[in-house]
């Protein structure tokens, strides 16, 4: 009783401190909208985010590459002991060894350099670093154009999702109420035993249909968290979206745009400037490389480096240093041929993706218009299968039709709805690959 009452005091201690320990997750307002989704997400994606790191890595490597053009300094410290006293002999002397050197040494140097002239490898190196900054920022601007590209359609294939679940539950409860007509029909002796199993075999569908309908909207609301960066089981409320349409542009101006505004061919351009970078840096070592340089130094017995009896303990020195190389196998003439076969492949490949965006935008366009007009042609449909529904309905209590024809109006106007809504949704999702397609909205 004793240890149980002690348990019971430590839980009752730490209970609070664990719930004031634990953060809780970060939830976006709700009911979220389309924008709403999008802002949450670029905050809170984990791949987005990294593309930033990327970003402060290739500004750091700009730093290293400025870091050329400053003078380098080096201090450096050597203790040496030697086994004997150095010493150097001259012969027909009395004094055959002289010692020439302290036997315990401890040199103390800095040296500076500054570069001169380095057949323009620094400012290649430099220019080419910058260009990879440019390069990873249109990789950030590519990763943000995809994120908010692939939370508006998840956006709008959950709302989709969420009206295709309740079309079939309302699918269900009305087959449910057919068979419940059939049921008493034919104990009322009025139907035949055949329309039950019929309504039997169209619920049963139905009831199919909604469980399908309804495991991929829990697939579809966990694709949406995924990309907002939230945990997979929440469910978040969705505000929904107006039914509009928006004005689409010319095709050329689409292609102007997305060639002015699309990333992936402005880095590939900033790419074959970076190219050029590195080839005149390859180029740089058919010239001399010339430095200043200057050098102080202490050297001596003890540590500080002062005590010295057979020389200054130190010194200074500047000078001017070349390094030239004559020959070396046809290694620069190779790493210059090889940057100009890079620059003509990425030439081509500019040329290429140039007509992959055009396509991509054409299709995009096309499949815009294609949704648009699919919105008007199924809700005319949704309004005549309603119709059908009421007249067969009719009818069959009028004993003029049978009741398949009432099941398969049920049917009809159920995948008449879930069509209408499919082109709705189907329309903003053309409208979000549209407007990824020339990397800007369409307003």
């Amino acid at each position: 009783m004793k240890r149980f009452n002690l348990f019971v005091l430590l839980f009752c201690l730490s209970a609070p401190l664990c719930a004031w320990a634990e953060t809780p997750p970060v939830m976006p307002a709700q009911p979220l909208t389309r924008e709403g989704a999008v802002s949450f997400a670029l905050t809170h994606n984990q791949a987005y985010r990294a593309a930033f790191e990327d970003v402060s890595a290739s500004g750091e490597k700009v730093n290293q590459a400025r870091a050329g053009f400053l003078p380098r300094v080096d201090g450096s410290y050597r203790f040496t002991r030697w086994k004997d006293q150095p010493y150097v002999s001259i012969v027909g002397t009395a004094f055959q060894k002289i010692p020439f050197s302290v036997q315990t040494d401890n040199r103390w140097e800095v040296d500076l350099v500054q570069p001169l002239f380095t057949g323009f490898q620094v400012e290649s190196n430099y220019q080419a670093s910058k260009a990879g900054l440019t390069i990873s920022k249109f990789s950030l601007e590519k990763a943000r154009l995809d994120l908010t590209r692939d939370v508006r359609v998840a956006y709008f294939q959950t709302l989709l999702g969420e009206k295709l679940v309740r079309v079939a539950r309302d699918n269900v409860a009305s087959l449910e109420v057919q068979k419940k007509n059939a049921t008493a029909n034919y104990e009322q002796g009025v139907a035949a035993k055949n329309d039950v199993l019929k309504a039997d075999v169209a619920l049963a569908q139905a009831v199919q249909q909604e469980r399908q309908a309804v495991k991929q909207l829990i697939v579809l609301r966990s694709t949406l968290n995924q990309y907002m960066g939230i945990d997979l089981e929440k469910k978040v409320e969705l505000a929904g979206i107006e039914e509009k349409a928006s004005r689409i542009p010319e095709l050329d101006w689409l292609y102007e745009i997305a060639r002015a505004k699309r990333p992936e061919y402005l880095s590939l351009t900033e790419s074959i400037k970076q190219a050029e970078c590195y080839k005149t840096y390859a180029e740089g070592d058919y010239y001399p490389h010339v430095s200043a340089f200057a050098q102080y130094y202490r050297e001596g017995e003890d540590f500080g480096g002062t005590d010295n009896p057979y020389t200054n303990p130190n010194n200074a020195a500047v000078g001017v240093n070349v390094n030239w190389n004559l020959f070396e196998g046809g290694k620069t003439r190779a790493s210059v041929a090889e940057w100009e076969y890079r620059l003509r492949g990425l030439a081509e490949r500019r040329t290429d993706l140039l007509q992959k965006i055009d396509l991509q935008v054409k299709d995009a366009m096309k499949q815009v218009q294609v949704a648009r007009a699919n919105i008007g042609t199924s809700r005319t449909a949704l309004r005549q299968a309603a119709e059908n529904e009421r007249i067969t309905t009719l009818q069959y209590k009028e004993q003029v039709a049978i009741f398949l024809d009432v099941l398969n109006s049920e049917v009809f106007l159920a995948q008449s709805r879930a069509d209408f809504y499919q082109s709705v949704y189907g329309y903003e999702i053309a409208k979000a690959e549209l407007e990824r397609a020339i990397a800007a909205p369409l307003n």
